[in-house]
C-alpha cells in the first residue's frame, strides 16, 4: 500500500487546519486598512434643496410680514432704510436656510455642514435671480430689487447705475454666503448620534 509520504510529499485535506503562514495570509487579506482616507460625497442635494427652499420661503414670509406691519416698502422705489431692513431680513433667511441644510446633511462634521450651506446659498441665489428677472422682485425684497435693477439697464447712459447695482449686489451676495456658511456650520452640530458616529468613521 503506497501513500503520498512515500514520494516525500504530504497533502492537507479540506478539513485540516491551514499552516501558520496560510493563516497569516488569510488574516492580512480580510484585515481592513484603518489608515486609508475614504472619500465620501459631501454634497447632499436633498439637504441643499431643503436649505434653499427654507431660505426662499422664510425670506418671502418675512418681507410680507414687515410690509403688512408698515415697516417695509416693496418695490424698486424703496428708501435706503427700507433696503437695509430688507437686506437684514434676507440675511436672517439665509442663516436659517444654512442651518436647515447643515442639519439635513448626512455628515455631522462642521466643514460638511458649511459646504452644504454654501451650495444651498448658490442654488438660492439662482432662484432669487430668476424670480427677480421674471418680475417678482418685490416678493424677495433687497435681493429682488438689486437683481431686478439689471433689467432696467438699457444703454451706455446707464453705466453708472449698472456699477452701483453691481456694488450692492456684491455686498449682498458676500454677506449672504457668510450667513449661509455660518448657518450650515451651526446646523451640522444639531444632527444627533448617528451622524456623529458616521462622521467619526471617515
Amino acid at each position: 500500500m503506497s501513500t503520498h509520504a512515500e514520494h516525500g510529499s504530504t497533502t492537507t485535506g479540506a478539513g485540516d487546519a491551514p499552516t501558520a503562514g496560510g493563516a497569516q495570509a488569510a488574516v492580512e487579506r480580510v484585515e481592513p486598512t484603518t489608515g486609508a482616507d475614504v472619500r465620501h460625497d459631501r454634497i447632499r442635494w436633498s439637504a441643499v434643496w431643503t436649505g434653499a427652499l427654507t431660505t426662499l420661503t422664510t425670506n418671502i414670509v418675512l418681507q410680507l410680514l414687515f410690509f403688512s406691519l408698515g415697516w417695509l416698502d416693496l418695490g424698486t422705489g424703496s428708501s435706503t432704510t427700507a433696503l437695509v431692513v430688507s437686506g437684514v431680513l434676507g440675511l436672517v433667511a439665509f442663516l436659517l436656510g444654512g442651518i436647515a441644510a447643515g442639519a439635513s446633511a448626512l455628515w455631522r462634521r462642521v466643514n460638511d455642514g458649511m459646504v452644504n450651506g454654501i451650495v444651498s446659498w448658490a442654488l438660492t441665489t439662482v432662484l432669487l435671480l430668476a424670480i427677480a428677472l421674471a418680475g417678482g422682485g418685490a416678493l424677495v425684497g433687497y435681493f429682488g430689487n438689486v437683481f431686478g435693477g439689471f433689467g432696467t439697464i438699457g444703454g451706455p447712459a446707464d453705466v453708472g447705475l449698472a456699477r452701483q447695482t453691481a456694488g450692492w449686489a456684491v455686498l449682498g451676495l458676500g454677506l449672504s454666503v457668510v450667513a449661509s456658511a455660518l448657518g450650515g456650520t451651526v446646523g451640522a452640530k444639531i444632527w444627533p448620534g448617528r451622524g456623529k458616529r458616521d462622521a467619526d468613521r471617515r
